[in-house]
């Protein structure tokens, strides 16, 4: 297809016959995972949708969308060489084909898909600003969006205005053509230079046992300054926060003084899983151990939080109570397990995670 390769965006109309809706917020998994489910395999969705192309039968939006997830994915291995050859994909090379062509037929997460999908330069900015233009109310889409285009900057050269005008021209076609019910002014400048940056580095390797990643350990460590010649030795430090540009200082709070409870705060924004992170924060003893918290702090309430944080496998209560959960008592009564909160502090919430040996705690 001429547009993936890059040609120009303007010349190219598609007339889709669906009613125009808002497109509304979802996941990845969500656009695929709502047309797969209908299918015994993935290697079964991937022969049936190629078969209604071949056939010229039409595809939605999410139909094509889930057809590029399928076209890159193939089944685990089993027992059959014979098998596991007929089940091997054949149509990767036409990934971000499909993924474009969900753009074009509704939507949008396909052009996000398909930017991630190349990686660099005007193409990939170009679809990248059509998912922002042709967000509708997916406000997450959008900041996603935004802060991809804010990462491929770099890689488009000196000027993006070919580009965008190819995104404008071709957001009013779909508009026009019904495939959207409307579009946004382009991303520029303003929006850029306040773009949030996609905060990987905060995934977790293990959700269900509270395993921080190494960088967010990293962050953690490099927050807390040390001046012995203080009373009270912890006081805030400079460090390098990954994916933010300029130096953050921690900040140190003591809210309990009688117990020598000391809280660290390390202020950034960005997005993690479609949610606004505003920070993190650790809470310790200054000169002794016994209390061991860590959290990610966000800008959305509870419900959404924990909600989400539920889907990504992390052990939560979607009320947002604290959630004990116990993997192994030994006959002492100690226990190994994880300790799990998400709480509204202020106008944030605070969603807590740490691995717990040797304490009592119920079960959740």
């Amino acid at each position: 297809m001429a547009l993936w390769k890059g040609a120009c965006a303007a010349s190219l109309v598609f007339l889709v016959t669906t009613v125009a809706t808002p497109a509304v917020s979802r996941e990845a998994g969500v656009v695929s995972g709502s047309i797969l489910k209908d299918y015994t395999s993935v290697t079964k969705a991937r022969k049936v949708l190629r078969s209604r192309l071949k056939k010229g039968q039409a595809l939605s939006g999410d139909e094509y969308f889930a057809l590029a997830y399928a076209c890159g994915y193939d089944e685990p291995d089993g027992p059959s060489k014979i098998m596991n050859a007929l089940a091997k994909s054949k149509c990767k090379d036409q990934v971000g084909e499909y993924y474009v062509q969900a753009g074009m037929h509704g939507t949008p997460e396909g052009f996000l898909a398909a930017a991630k999908a190349i990686g660099t330069g005007q193409a990939a900015w170009l679809y990248a600003q059509l998912a922002y233009k042709l967000s509708g109310t997916d406000v997450g889409l959008r900041d996603e969006a935004l802060a991809y285009l804010g990462e491929l900057r770099p890689t488009v050269g000196a000027s993006t205005q070919q580009a965008d005008a190819q995104a404008e021209t071709l957001a009013q076609q779909l508009v026009a053509s019904g495939a959207y019910a409307s579009s946004v002014p382009s991303a520029g400048g303003k929006q850029l230079a306040n773009a949030q940056p996609e905060l990987k580095w905060l995934d977790f390797p293990n959700p269900r046992r509270c395993r921080w990643s190494k960088s967010a350990q990293d962050v953690f460590d490099k927050a807390t300054g040390y001046d012995e010649r203080r009373q009270n030795p912890v006081v805030p430090a400079k460090l390098r926060v990954p994916g933010v540009n300029q130096w953050v200082t921690s900040r140190v709070a003591r809210p309990h003084p009688e117990w020598n409870q000391v809280d660290i705060y390390v202020d950034f924004k960005g997005r993690w899983n479609g949610l606004t992170v505003v920070g993190v924060m650790y809470s310790g003893l200054e000169e002794s151990e016994g209390l061991d918290y860590h959290a990610i702090r966000f800008a959305e309430p509870v419900e959404k939080v924990a909600k989400v944080l539920a889907g990504k496998g992390f052990v939560v209560n979607v009320n947002g109570k604290d959630r004990q959960q116990v993997d192994k008592r030994d006959a002492d009564g100690n226990i190994d397990g994880v300790i799990t909160s998400v709480t509204r502090r202020g106008k944030e919430t605070w969603f807590g995670c740490d691995e717990v040996f040797y304490a009592s705690y119920g079960e959740g």
